[in-house]
């Protein structure tokens, strides 16, 4: 998989916004809470039982969750610190998860590995629609077929997709980058991320071999309506 200049700096933006120390706290103080009602919707898709990867797995909320019902997981993110204190949590809680550092969007794992794959709120720190693709290419290899992918993902109505560029975008390094999206942000100027609207995140998911059986919005399970909910799966 190859990874250009621009997308690297902006990978490294990702992990260090994620081992900013206020954001390390911020993770950390959701823990506890467990899934969101939304979540646990969706999470209502999984099977009784299998092994789950659950990427950009931050402290181990969704991860310790899931373990706790009796599923196999192993969470991957790309913040050191985030993913000390998830094994610092896990171990309390007498939880075996295996929680792994990965380094931008590698994912060290055999094809056809998990009966499902959790990924709540990770597409938007992918940098560039390209390197997106390669990643649920990546996820679709290493899922068994039949095998179920679930997405959560914010959304931007349209008509205010460019105001996401904020305050913060012109002051950063990287604000001159060809590679830069509709969408594309830098929180604080210091961190990437990059903003959806409906119609490009569906598009995205319907260009993968992925099955899109669901793709809802939150606004039953208590959200403001700006949350997608989506189930994939691998024939």
């Amino acid at each position: 998989m190859s990874i250009s200049k621009e997308q690297e700096v902006l990978l490294q933006f990702v992990k260090r916004w994620f081992n900013r120390p206020d954001q390390i706290s911020h993770y950390l103080t959701e823990v506890s809470d467990g899934p969101t009602k939304a979540e646990r919707y969706l999470l209502n898709n999984l099977f009784e039982n299998g092994t789950i990867l659950d990427v950009g797995c931050g402290a181990g909320r969704i991860s310790m969750f899931l373990a706790e019902k009796g599923y196999k997981v192993i969470g991957v993110d790309v913040s050191e610190s985030l993913i000390i204190k998830a094994r610092e949590i896990s171990k309390k809680k007498d939880l075996d998860i295996n929680f792994i550092v990965t380094k931008g969007i590698e994912l060290p794992f055999d094809g056809e590995t998990y009966d499902f794959i959790v990924g709540f709120k990770f597409l938007c720190y992918i940098p560039t629609s390209q390197l997106r693709h390669d990643y649920l290419k990546n996820l679709y290899r290493i899922l068994r077929p039949g095998g179920i992918l679930l997405i959560t993902q914010n959304i931007v109505p349209e008509e205010y997709i460019d105001e996401a560029r904020d305050e913060y975008f012109q002051g950063c390094s990287a604000s001159h980058f060809t590679s830069l999206e509709q969408g594309d942000n830098f929180p604080l100027g210091d961190g990437y991320v990059h903003w959806f609207t409906e119609k490009q995140l569906l598009d995205e998911l319907s260009n993968t071999e992925f099955l899109i059986e669901q793709f809802d919005t939150d606004e039953a399970h208590a959200g403001d309506g700006l949350l997608r909910l989506v189930k994939l799966r691998k024939d």
